[in-house]
This record gives structure tokens, C-alpha cells and sequence, in this order.
């Protein structure tokens, strides 16, 4: 069953495939398709106030749903798990639920404790928490077994489902514990499973990562529910086709063409992505290229005399280690996908910038390239017209 594009109510999705096992390095899912994980809206509650030996950091409650999406004509897995991680080790999962679940639990109402804990709701409450707050009534659902926890106390959450994957939506609750400045946080979410396959086909199951970022809401007055849209740092991020913006850093002036031209993308209503986001915040470069680039609907090269360097082994050694390790990876998905990644690289010629600097790699002589001679829509005409075309359609 092959993904696809998640919903408005989705936040992300996690692809589910067979890959071949012999690869030591996985750059690209073998495309046999299983099926995915959706991962619905998120709702997030600031708590106030936090216990006194956590000063210096806010706590939220943090409501997840996802669902696992098995094809038709596909068993359902012996187990599958969803996680989240959260990449700053500043960050923490204080406290999780469901925990452990070996038997079938009725839906229930927990509440928090005055310390962060989730407890099992008694008669009508009245504990730590006014009765209007979201930590004094928190509903989960009926349970199936057998549901197994992992991470809290550390920087990541999962949920293993075993004894057969159920159908239908799973609710996760968290209290989550960051800086007390921060405004929104870093997610990586991620998936596994396990179904039987023919040894000799030498196939293993895959997932591939999804990597958002979540708004931290402030204090609500009346304690209500705050459904929190997931967004790219610093950015507004559109609905169109998901578009990773790929180019070396070299002067000043490139620097800010290319963030002019990812603005001008997103004001089209392209959902662009692109390294001069979050960068108040620490990042692992090799897994957040890496994610960008496979998620991708289209990758736009961005042509420039040190980005043709990189093509060509001319690069001085120890220099443009990013645009080295972008190009090294889109290049392997062309050689080993080449129909697929024709189409989705995309090189780009900025006003002042010259088609003699895309990589011979992305075939400037015998493929399309893009001239954009403003960055208008007049100028980028014949590139709007590729990324636009799905989502006019």
C-alpha cells in the first residue's frame, strides 16, 4: 500500500516497508510497501506550576494519537511500536502513559499528581489541580494487550504493540519538561514492526522517520484544551507538496538569495524546508539531512560554483562538508532509483547564478533545469509549474 499524503487532521506519518537486508547502509526504502503509522494532531497544556525542585523548566501535557495502516493483503505484524525523541538532551519525558498493559483495561480517567505523576483517577478527583485544569481528568481509552513502554525519565517515548497490531486510533499521554524559555520543540518520530517474510528473499521490515516541530502553547486563563499545530521553526508552513531546499554555503549574498527564494516558496503555499531553520537549536545534521531528503516530494538544487566542486571532487579538503554529504546522498538515490529521483531533483539557477554550476550529476545537458530569472512568480514560472502541479491537482 503506498503512503499517502497525510490528512489535515494527520501531523506526519511513518512509511512502513521491506528493504533489502543485505544493504549496510539504508539511503532509500526498497519501495515494497506495507503500509504506515499516522500520526494525528497533537494537543499540548502548559502546567502550573511545576513542583519546586524543577525551577527553571516549564512541564506540558501532551495528549498523541496515532494509528498503525496495515494493507489489505498484508498479516497484520506480530508487533509494532511507534516512539518519539526528542533530539536536545535538555529535553524530558518526566512521566508516560499506558505503562505496561497485559491484560484488556476498560477506559479510565487518571489525573497528575502535585510531582508530574499520572495516577488513576478516584470518584470525582479533587486532588492536585483546579477541576477546570487538563491534569485534574485525563481519559484513556480501553486498552488492548499487550502494550509495552519505554524512555521515560530520558529524551524519547515508545509504545510496542504486540499479540497483533489493533486497528483504530491509540491515545499516549506525557508530561513533557523543557527550558522554560522555549516556545516550540524539536520531534523526531520513527516506527518499526515485524511480519514474516521468505528468508530467501532477504527482506527486512523498515520505517522511515518523519521530523516535525511542536508549538509550545502559553499559559491558558481557563485551562481549556489547546490543539497546537505543528510548524518549522520560525516559518508558515504551507499545505502544498513538501519541498527540501538543498545548496553549499558560500558568500553572504548566496546565503540570503537562497533564503529569499525558501520565503518566496513558502509564501506559494510550499511546504519548504531548508538548514537555516531552528538553528537556536541543537541538531544531529547527518539524521536531519537524511530525513529531509527521503521525505521529500521534490529536492531543488541550488546551483553554485562550490556546489559543482562538490560534483566534481574539486572541493578543497575539509570544506562544504553539508553540501559533500547532500550530494553524496542524492546522488546514490539517482544511480539506484533513477526514474524516481529524475523527477524529483529539481536544479535551480538563482538570478546572477549560471546553469554551468549544476553537478553533471543532475544532467543539465540532457534533463530539465530551472532558470528562475526573479523571484517572482513570473520569474519561477517554469519551476512553479512542477511543484504546483500535485497540489493543483
Amino acid at each position: 500500500m503506498p503512503p499517502g499524503r497525510p490528512g489535515q487532521q494527520d501531523v506526519g506519518y511513518i512509511p512502513l516497508y521491506l528493504v533489502d537486508s543485505a544493504k549496510s547502509v539504508e539511503m532509500a526504502p526498497g519501495r515494497i510497501a506495507l503500509g504506515l503509522i499516522r500520526l494525528r494532531g497533537w494537543q499540548v497544556h502548559r502546567l502550573v506550576p511545576v513542583p519546586a525542585d524543577l525551577a527553571g523548566q516549564a512541564a506540558y501535557l501532551v495528549r498523541l494519537n496515532y494509528e498503525f495502516d496495515i494493507a489489505p493483503d498484508v498479516h497484520a505484524p506480530a508487533w509494532a511500536e511507534v516512539g518519539f525523541e526528542f533530539p536536545d538532551p535538555e529535553v524530558v519525558v518526566y512521566d508516560a502513559m499506558p505503562t505496561r498493559v497485559v491484560e484488556q483495561a476498560d477506559a479510565a480517567s487518571y489525573e497528575l499528581t502535585g510531582q508530574l505523576n499520572f495516577v488513576r483517577r478516584e470518584g470525582s478527583g479533587g486532588g492536585s489541580w483546579p477541576p477546570r485544569s487538563p491534569a485534574a481528568n485525563i481519559a484513556l481509552p480501553v486498552l488492548i494487550p499487550r502494550i509495552d513502554s519505554f524512555g521515560p525519565g530520558g529524551s524519547l517515548i515508545r509504545w510496542r504493540h504486540t499479540n497483533g497490531v489493533p486497528a483504530g486510533t491509540h491515545t499516549g499521554w506525557l508530561v513533557l519538561l523543557v527550558p522554560v524559555e522555549w516556545d516550540e520543540v524539536p520531534v523526531v518520530a520513527a516506527g518499526n514492526y515485524h511480519v514474516e517474510t521468505d528468508p530467501y528473499l532477504r527482506f527486512r521490515p523498515a520505517g522511515l522517520k518523519d521530523a516535525f516541530t511542536v508549538s509550545l502553547p502559553p499559559v491558558s486563563p481557563d485551562g481549556g484544551s489547546a490543539q497546537v499545530p505543528i510548524l518549522p521553526p520560525g516559518d508558515v508552513r504551507g499545505t502544498g507538496p513538501r519541498v527540501f531546499v538543498s545548496y553549499a554555503h558560500e558568500s553572504s549574498a548566496h546565503k540570503a538569495a537562497v533564503t529569499e527564494f525558501c520565503g518566496f516558496l513558502s509564501a506559494m503555499g510550499l511546504d519548504v524546508h531548508f538548514d537555516r531553520q531552528g538553528l537556536d537549536e541543537r541538531r544531529n545534521w547527518d539524521e536531519w539531512i537524511t530525513t529531509q531528503i527521503q521525505r521529500a516530494d521534490y529536492v531543488t538544487v541550488i546551483a553554485s560554483p562550490a556546489y559543482r566542486a562538490a560534483g566534481d571532487g574539486t572541493l578543497p579538503a575539509g570544506e562544504r562538508l553539508g553540501v559533500r554529504f547532500e550530494y553524496r546522498r542524492l546522488v546514490d538515490l539517482l544511480h539506484r532509483y533513477p526514474e524516481e529521483w529524475t523527477r524529483k531533483i529539481l536544479p535551480v539557477v538563482l538570478p546572477g547564478r549560471s546553469p554551468e554550476e549544476i553537478p553533471l550529476s543532475f544532467l543539465p545537458g540532457t534533463a530539465d533545469y530551472y532558470p528562475v530569472t526573479s523571484i517572482t512568480e513570473e520569474g519561477a514560472a517554469s519551476l512553479l509549474r512542477v511543484l504546483l502541479r500535485s497540489a493543483a491537482g
